[in-house]
């Protein structure tokens, strides 16, 4: 589990193995979708070959909180993460520190070959595969009222405790072949690529997840993927956003079947006109 070599098409090799996580309720969106769909999702999928997918659905919603994102998803991703011994929220409490910094040479082995974060965009009526993400400019109050601009670790230099991360970080997922499975497999849904996640929690859990990957080997891959959800919670919305993932895992692990490369995208290069801005979801 967790090497993302690509694989030959044989039902013979180890399953596959998924995380997914959704959000919980923030500002006027009290139920969220995005948990409704990460939980809706089966345990088991399969590829064209037949080798199984297992799903691990975070059992519980994630809170629309920097603080609570910061300390979840590192440990979720990687065992025994060298994460700093308190978590800060900024200003007022300070900064963290990690003086380990990026480790190339002995990267930590990940939990999972694949993992998928959902959250809502409200207002939109897509689902938006989000293909990057940025450090810095979390200046909106999350449902703690606090922000995440007075943390720099992502910012700050090795030599000064920190990750010298990069402004902006491309999923390592290969983008126009997955979008080409995605959308062929799903042709009566609206799906759509996006280059702006918003700049609120579903962008920083994004960012969160890709430079736990960046840190431990700035030239190795970063299997994570965002995908944003319309609002709406009935049974029909999330019986569609359960097709949507479930097509999205399914594009992406039959491309690494395939021998479809991961390829990092490269920041400032825009895959799809994209129209996301002004609004933010979680």
């Amino acid at each position: 589990m967790g090497s993302q070599a690509p694989l030959p098409p044989t039902s013979s090799r180890p399953p596959i193995h998924v995380l997914v996580t959704g959000f919980g309720p923030f500002r006027d969106t009290p139920l969220n979708p995005s948990f409704l769909i990460a939980s809706a999702l089966p345990l088991t999928l399969a590829t064209p070959s037949g080798r199984p997918i297992h799903i691990h659905a975070h059992p519980s919603a994630v809170p629309v909180s920097y603080a609570a994102v910061r300390e979840l998803v590192p440990a979720l991703l990687f065992p025994a993460s060298k994460l700093p011994s308190k978590i800060s929220t900024p200003p007022t409490s300070g900064t963290t520190t990690d003086p380990s910094g990026p480790s190339p040479t002995h990267p930590a082995k990940p939990n999972f070959d694949l993992t998928l974060l959902i959250g809502v965009a409200p207002g939109r009526g897509d689902f938006s595969l989000e293909t990057q993400a940025r450090r810095d400019g979390y200046g909106k109050e999350d449902v703690r009222g606090a922000t995440w601009e007075g943390d720099t670790l992502w910012k700050r230099g090795v030599g000064e405790g920190g990750y010298a991360a990069p402004e902006i970080l491309g999923t390592g997922v290969e983008g126009g072949e997955v979008w080409r499975r995605w959308r062929g497999g799903l042709p009566d849904l609206p799906l759509r690529l996006s280059t702006d996640a918003g700049h609120y929690l579903c962008e920083f859990i994004y960012y969160t997840g890709l430079v736990e990957y960046w840190r431990r080997d700035p030239k190795g891959e970063r299997p994570v993927l965002f995908l944003h959800v319309p609002k709406g919670v009935e049974a029909e919305d999330v019986d569609k956003g359960r097709r949507v993932a479930e097509g999205l895992i399914q594009a992406v692990v039959g491309s690494w079947e395939e021998g479809g490369k991961h390829t990092r995208r490269e920041a400032g290069k825009q895959d799809v006109e994209d129209e996301d801005r002004g609004w933010v979801g979680s």
